[in-house]
Parts: structure tokens; C-alpha cells; sequence
């Protein structure tokens, strides 16, 4: 394959290298285009960075666990593991590290529907050194500049890419909220009729130490309910089967004290407005942070834990 066909250099090819040198940022390439990896990792390299290159999201991972780095850059279709998939198990690891995704197709369905898997840019195949070079630079400054507190402040622990806590004036980093459940772990009910968004909950979940269970509707959800001891129900709305709401009226009925939250895109206050026994302990609205459903947790589980406590729960009424 001619390279000028995958980046067609705009101008001679030494002056955006010698233009643009940046030393010690280090970054991990992730292209299953054998001579587009080679190029792209020889130009960087030319250019003063630090260059790890995978053919796939598998090996990407693997590279993850076991180096830390400045900024990956990603083709989206890959075997064994794709851009996007990689980029959810880093979501649901809470491992914060900026990304540029490469690809002659954008996921914008994905990016619409995760918009925190949303990049810090893109690059649209075939793209040009120069325009690689420039949105390498672009994305890497937007990770170490904080305006006036109008950007998240973001420190990486070299050694793991873990966010570690940082005072911002703006919001809490993410990552901030560690603490984990105490021993024997609590169990939780997660019910979400989309697969991904299940999926990144009960990894989330997981990985701070709680044991989880999934199903992908309040039918399913109110199953598992009569067979299994739960200490929270985190659930959609909207689902085929049984809506979340219709799932929280069952357990009212039966006068199940169990804590529910409910985290939707679209929260049926009108519904609780008329029924208020309905109302769950809790609501989340998406798009919403792995911390804020960590923390939305611990309120709930860990009542004791919390300086401030939290509301006394709504009281079962009749139907």
C-alpha cells in the first residue's frame, strides 16, 4: 500500500516533524492497518514522542495494564476488540486518559448515545501528517491547561492511569469518590434493557467491590426479586415487558422495603408528581459520571458514611 495514500503529507515532510518536537509525552498507538500503525508511529517517534503501537483493542488493553500513557490514538474497526469497546472497559476501569479516535467512519451513534466516550478529537481517514501531528499537540494541551476552573482538573497517577483526587472549583475529578462497600459486599439488582449501559454499570459496580446482578428489563427484574435477596434495585424507565415504574409498583404492592434508584434519560416526574409512593430513593438522569453513580450508592447503602445522612426513605402507601 503507498503511505501517501494513508497520510498525504500537505508540505515536506521535515518541517511539521521539526516544527512540532515534544519531548517525553508518551503514546500508545492502536491500528490494525499494519503499514498505517508503522507510519503513524514513525512520524511521532520522528517527532519526539514516546510510541507504543497494538494492532488491536485486546492488545491495546493488555498494553493499558501494564504502562501508563499521555494520549492514545485509535482506529474504531479492529478485531477482537473494537476502539469503542476498548474505550468502555477504560470508562468502566475509571481509567482517565485522553483519546484521539482515527477512522474513515465516525461512531457518532455511539458518541450520541455514551457521550463520555465522546474523544478529545478525531481524525477522519485519510488525514495528513500535519494533521496528525497538530491534533497530537491540540489534545495533549487540552489535558495540562485549566482556564479559570472552566476545565476539569485532571491529575494521572503515573503508574496505573487512575485519576487521583484533585481541587477543582468546578467539580469533583472523577475517580474522587473511592470508597468501597463494607465486607460481607452488598448485592445489587441492575435492570436496563441497553446492553452497553448495563454492562458499564455492573463493571463500575463490580469493580468497587459490590456483588451485582444484571437483567435487561423490570420483567426479568421482578423475577429475580422473588428468587434472590437484594439490597438495591438500580433501574431504567423505558423497557419492553415491564417499565421501570411498573416494576416499582409491584414491590410497593408487596411491601418490599427495597431501595431503588432510578437512572433514565428521561425521569417520569410527572408520574411521581401523581403517585408520589412511587418516588424511588434515588434518581440519576443521563448522561451521568461513574462517580455519581458510585456516590448515589454509597448514599443510599451507606447512609452512616455520609456527613449529612440522607432522607428519611417515602413510605409504602396503598394502592
Amino acid at each position: 500500500m503507498n503511505d501517501n495514500q494513508i497520510l498525504a503529507a500537505d508540505g515536506p515532510a521535515d518541517a511539521p516533524l521539526r516544527s512540532q518536537r515534544v519531548l517525553f509525552h508518551r503514546l500508545l498507538v492502536v491500528e490494525d492497518d499494519t503499514s498505517l500503525r508503522r507510519l503513524s508511529t514513525g512520524v511521532l517517534v520522528r517527532s519526539g514522542y514516546v510510541v507504543d503501537a497494538v494492532e488491536d483493542g485486546a492488545a491495546a488493553w493488555e498494553a493499558l495494564q501494564a504502562d501508563s500513557y499521555d494520549l492514545m490514538i485509535t482506529d474504531n474497526n479492529m478485531p477482537n476488540l473494537t476502539g469503542i469497546e476498548l474505550l468502555k472497559k477504560l470508562y468502566a476501569a475509571r481509567m482517565a486518559l485522553p483519546f484521539i479516535m482515527t477512522s474513515g467512519q465516525m461512531p457518532e451513534e455511539e458518541f450520541t448515545q455514551c457521550p463520555w466516550l465522546h474523544p478529545a478529537a478525531t481524525l477522519l481517514k485519510p488525514y495528513s501528517i500535519v494533521e496528525l501531528l497538530e491534533t497530537v499537540k491540540e489534545a495533549l494541551s487540552k489535558e495540562e491547561i485549566n482556564v479559570d476552573g472552566h476545565q476539569r482538573c485532571m491529575h494521572l497517577d503515573r503508574k496505573d492511569n487512575q485519576i487521583s483526587p484533585v481541587d477543582s472549583p468546578v467539580e469533583k475529578p472523577a475517580g474522587a469518590t473511592r470508597q468501597r462497600p463494607t465486607n460481607p459486599p452488598r448485592r445489587i439488582l441492575v435492570v436496563d434493557d441497553y446492553s452497553d449501559t448495563r454492562q458499564l454499570s455492573v463493571d463500575v459496580l463490580a469493580g468497587s467491590g459490590y456483588e451485582v446482578e444484571a437483567v435487561l428489563d423490570g420483567a426479568a427484574g421482578w423475577e429475580a426479586l422473588q428468587d434472590t435477596r437484594y439490597d438495591l434495585v438500580i433501574t431504567d424507565n423505558k423497557m419492553p415487558r415491564m417499565t421501570g415504574i411498573e416494576m416499582i409498583e409491584k414491590l410497593r404492592s408487596a411491601r418490599m422495603t427495597l431501595p431503588v434508584i432510578m437512572a433514565t434519560g428521561h425521569l417520569p416526574m410527572n408520574e411521581f408528581a401523581r403517585r408520589p409512593w412511587l418516588k424511588p430513593d434515588a434518581m440519576l438522569q443521563r448522561p451521568f459520571s461513574n462517580d455519581d453513580l458510585l456516590e448515589t450508592v454509597q448514599k443510599i447503602l451507606h447512609p452512616d458514611d455520609n456527613e449529612d445522612g440522607r432522607e428519611e426513605a417515602l413510605v409504602p402507601q396503598p394502592l
